[in-house]
């Protein structure tokens, strides 16, 4: 067991579900204790990656996935790793996607290959992820100027998914008029830092989707986070719209289109 866990054992905790974390650990992820799970994780990091891990403030888990806050060497990083297999491969294929994404200067976390070159591990029955924390914090619909960043954003974003050189696996294969898009463009996933985006996270979501159903579904979540969901306001909304069109403007009835199913995802929100 590493020394520092005898004397700062992590937090633990869920990620949006009510459930208890500790019988949630046990059941869904085999450790008795959240010691156990880091000294398996500080295991792995040091066969796989060949470092140290030095510290593990956090982990939380969110379905049957679990996510470490770690400190290794001089880096702050976030270790994450899955139990449902059938998930595999394409969480293997979205590591590849933001790699890539990274190379052409989007702001991503890419993921740190192991000593084989893998980007998604398999290991011990899961699927594991090295990536560095990224510096910033969460998307504020209050401020303009964050809403139209966000905006020129995911128009950026959309044009170079468009590119993209490989079919990710999904549900729902690519079909005439689709493209690949994040699918959870939302502030719980975007970080802002020094007067810009400093990350996009979490493109698992991903999926063949017409760039109309996007934007619109981005425009009325872009607001939430984990817990107590509410619509973006509508000024945020309209921000949001209008600076996407300035960088990567949708045909005019497209925009109609856009307008038409925000307005019904707002529509269908819990009142």
């Amino acid at each position: 067991m590493p020394d520092f866990l005898a004397a700062s054992p992590p937090s633990l905790s869920m990620l949006w579900e009510s459930a208890d974390p500790s019988e949630a650990l046990a059941r869904r992820f085999r450790f008795d204790s959240p010691t156990a799970a880091v000294s398996w994780l500080s295991e792995v990091i040091a066969q796989h990656w060949g470092r140290t891990l030095d510290s593990c403030e956090r982990l939380v888990i969110s379905s049957g996935n679990m996510m470490a806050w770690i400190t290794v060497g001089d880096r702050r990083m976030i270790a994450k790793w899955s139990m449902h297999a059938p998930v595999f491969t394409r969480l293997a294929a979205i590591a590849r996607l933001t790699r890539w994404l990274d190379q052409r200067g989007l702001p991503v976390s890419p993921p740190q290959p192991a000593q084989d070159g893998s980007l998604q591990l398999e290991v011990d029955g899961v699927s594991l992820g090295l990536q560095n924390v990224v510096p910033g914090d969460l998307l504020d619909v209050s401020d303009v100027t964050q809403v139209r960043a966000a905006g020129e954003m995911l128009a950026t974003l959309h044009t170079a998914l468009a590119a993209y050189p490989s079919v990710v696996p999904t549900a729902e294969p690519p079909r005439s008029g689709t493209q690949l898009v994040g699918n959870d463009f939302r502030s719980a996933n975007i970080l802002w830092a020094g007067g810009g985006i400093s990350a996009i996270l979490d493109l698992e979501e991903a999926r063949y989707e017409r760039r109309v159903d996007d934007l619109a579904k981005a425009a009325a979540y872009l607001g939430t986070r984990y817990h107590d969901w509410k619509p973006t306001p509508p000024d945020a909304r309209d921000s949001f719209v209008a600076a996407y069109q300035a960088v990567h403007p949708l045909p005019e009835d497209q925009l109609d289109e856009a307008r038409a199913i925000i307005a019904e995802h707002v529509a269908g929100w819990p009142h």
